[in-house]
């Protein structure tokens, strides 16, 4: 499995599949948007009841495009539709499912119930059923089987009965042409016909991104078009600002549906007899975790708390001592065992949110633990449901001014995510010193 799909493994733990399931079987979908990480900004249910019968948290979270980053976090700043069956008018009540902002890194999604018609400004996408709708999941499979997951060359895309207007094949890798040989032909081809029956329109702009950081109007644009009865590829310089319903390159592709979620929350310790070997002083010693908790197995407390004193006095740490030291300062030295299991660690939380984290830190995660980077998780709030996770790290002791490997504090780190002002003022209100220093500046 390469590692975009072992990544996307973390997206949707078991967890969430089994309590969005169950919340839907018994008709509380309120139940399935809490347990899918999804808040809900409307309080009338009734407009868009039957779409909410149907809605599948865990089904559109796995499914909703991902950033480049490698992390498997969702493309932030997305808007999508979800409508009903049958021709939408500007009256028709859809829902607008939205990710957070690609400058916050949270995974939450947000859900509205809207009139089609006050949609207002920006891109939006409108969702194939089979994407969010557990009602109509089996059709799937048959899009996937149906997919080709071959090359998408300009014989491919003209073998699928599109026309190529304008487009030579000698200007196939230029700016806007470039997404074509991203997106399967015969999948883009059924999409453009069913949003064109169901929203009226015949013409759909192509983009790679909705609200990132590629996400600004390029010089030439795509389009998608039904011209006598065929699909055709138009291209050409853009005209009005990037606004309205739109096309998605990475939903035009095959659907990932292989993937087998994680089973718990918690993660594993090592097996009692795993354990990673280092070279400390004249010996080797063995190093285990449990419960994300690193355990230096051939050292007792005293020797650890004269290591520490030692270390308070600059003097040089020992082997066990230097991997504890890399393992929560973020430093190098961590053998590659250790590496991958916290990078599962900060994997399930990013995804799990504070639920996640919570239930680690009563089995017994180290509230102290870093990233790679050197960032705490107060470095990274911004990231969970800080209303329920802040007070409980302020209460295991963390430091709200750490500075992380590049010299930033919790708030700077807020303050460059662009989170919301209510986690600024908690921040501040807990101790956080307004003046950020980076690097020894400010």
């Amino acid at each position: 499995m390469d590692d975009s799909r072992r990544v996307r493994q973390y997206t949707v733990p078991r967890w969430m599949i089994d309590e969005c399931t169950a919340a839907r079987e018994r008709g509380d979908w309120r139940a399935g948007c809490a347990a899918g990480r999804v808040t809900v900004g409307f309080a009338d249910a009734g407009p868009v009841a039957d779409l909410l019968a149907g809605f599948a948290p865990d089904l559109v979270r796995r499914h909703l495009p991902r950033s480049q980053a490698g992390s498997g976090a969702l493309a932030g700043g997305g808007r999508y539709v979800l409508a009903p069956d049958g021709p939408v008018t500007p009256d028709t009540m859809v829902l607008e499912l939205r990710t957070s902002p690609w400058t916050t890194g949270s995974q939450r999604l947000t859900l509205d119930a809207v009139r089609a018609g006050a949609l207002g400004e920006g891109r939006v996408v409108p969702l194939p059923p089979y994407l969010w709708d557990a009602r109509r999941a089996d059709e799937l499979r048959a899009v996937s089987a149906a997919a080709d997951d071959g090359a998408w060359t300009p014989q491919a895309w003209a073998a699928a009965g599109w026309a190529l207007d304008g487009v030579e094949e000698s200007s196939w890798s230029r700016a806007g042409l470039g997404l074509l040989p991203r997106v399967d032909p015969g999948l883009a081809a059924r999409e453009l016909r069913r949003v064109a029956e169901q929203f009226g329109h015949r013409s759909w702009p192509l983009w790679r991104d909705l609200g990132g950081r590629d996400a600004a109007t390029p010089q030439w644009h795509l389009r998608l078009e039904l011209a006598g009865g065929g699909p055709r590829v138009a291209w050409g310089r853009q005209g009005a600002g990037p606004t309205g319903l739109c096309l998605y390159a990475p939903l035009l592709r095959p659907p990932v549906d292989d993937l087998v979620p994680l089973a718990s929350v918690v993660p594993d310790g090592f097996a009692e007899e795993e354990h990673v070997r280092v070279r400390c002083g004249a010996d080797w010693h063995r190093i285990g975790v449990r419960g994300g908790r690193l355990d230096l197995l051939d050292h007792t407390g005293d020797e650890r708390r004269r290591e520490q004193a030692l270390r308070a006095f600059g003097g040089e740490m020992s082997g066990c001592f230097r991997v504890e030291s890399a393992w929560f300062g973020g430093g190098a030295g961590l053998p590659r065992r250790l590496r991958e299991y916290r990078r599962d660690l900060w994997r399930r939380m990013e995804h799990g949110g504070s639920r996640v984290v919570l239930a680690l830190l009563d089995a017994g995660l180290d509230p102290h633990l870093r990233d790679e980077h050197g960032r705490t998780l107060l470095h990274r709030i911004h990231q969970f449901e800080h209303a329920e996770l802040l007070p409980r790290l302020l209460a295991e002791g963390l430091d709200v001014n750490a500075v992380n490997r590049g010299g930033y504090t919790p708030m700077c780190e807020v303050l460059a995510h662009e989170a919301p002002y209510d986690l600024v003022l908690a921040l501040n209100e807990a101790g956080a010193i307004p003046r950020l220093a980076h690097g020894g500046g400010s």
